[in-house]
């Protein structure tokens, strides 16, 4: 069961993509600052769980608004939930965190793939302060992940052969990995071996293999949802449509 305000972050989720599909974008932005009004009501009441709720929302709409062709709406988005990020790091939200890493790494993925600049140098933006800030809390899963998000990144866009958004993505990985070193946290040797780790996982289980990592061994996908492999996740919509396979 849903709470009441996990069940009002999804219809609001829900509408905000109803008014892409019917190609309006002022409604859409109307529901994306709906959204953020809203998470920052749920950050105010420490609500973390709630909060998790707006992420997935927000990156639905992200997703959708991605597919769609409609960048003002995706890079509202990430800016969105960037703004989210800051107080979230500030209360050690690490649950919440992750959800947020997660969704701009799914939304600036599909940028990089569709060319969409602006979302997808906001979305490493925003992903190095999700990283950056998760080394000043000693959030361990945060800073991998977030690590991880970057590395594909940079992945697609060197695919894409997109040079700046490339060496931005790199660039951002290489500050939180020099932060985390620093402050001595999680060592490059560990940041290096988790993706590494998550591929050789997914490998062992035949009915996850669209999970796998971008960029290694096997046969990736380049969306990476994650709502097979995260339970608590799981009883959210599927996305409409999959991500354009690797030619072989």
């Amino acid at each position: 069961m849903f709470s009441i305000n996990e069940q009002k972050a999804i219809e609001l989720g829900e509408s905000g993509e109803k008014a892409i599909r019917e190609q309006n974008e002022y409604n859409a932005l109307q529901y994306v600052e709906y959204l953020r009004e809203f998470g920052e009501e749920l950050l105010e009441a420490n609500l973390e769980t709630d909060l998790k709720r707006v992420a997935i929302s927000l990156r639905n709409i992200g997703n959708k608004a991605i597919q769609k062709r409609m960048e003002n709406v995706a890079s509202t988005t990430v800016e969105v939930i960037k703004n989210l990020v800051e107080p979230a790091l500030e209360k050690k939200f690490s649950n919440a965190l992750w959800s947020f890493s997660k969704a701009v790494q799914e939304i600036g993925k599909g940028a990089a793939q569709f060319q969409m600049l602006v979302t997808a140098k906001s979305a490493v933006e925003t992903l190095q302060v999700i990283g950056e800030g998760a080394v000043a809390k000693k959030m361990e899963v945060v800073t991998l992940w977030t690590t991880l998000a970057l590395e594909e990144m940079d992945y697609l866009a060197n695919r894409q052969k997109l040079e700046d958004l490339s060496k931005a993505a790199k660039d951002a990985r290489e500050n939180i990995i020099k932060s985390s070193e620093a402050a001595g946290f999680i060592p490059k040797e560990q940041i290096e071996k988790y993706p590494q780790l998550i591929a050789q996982t997914v490998n062992e289980f035949a009915e996850l293999q669209n999970l796998q990592p971008a960029g290694y061994e096997g046969r990736p996908n380049e969306e990476f949802t994650e709502e097979e492999f995260f339970e608590e996740e799981s009883e959210e919509e599927e996305p409409d449509s999959k991500a354009p396979e690797k030619k072989k």
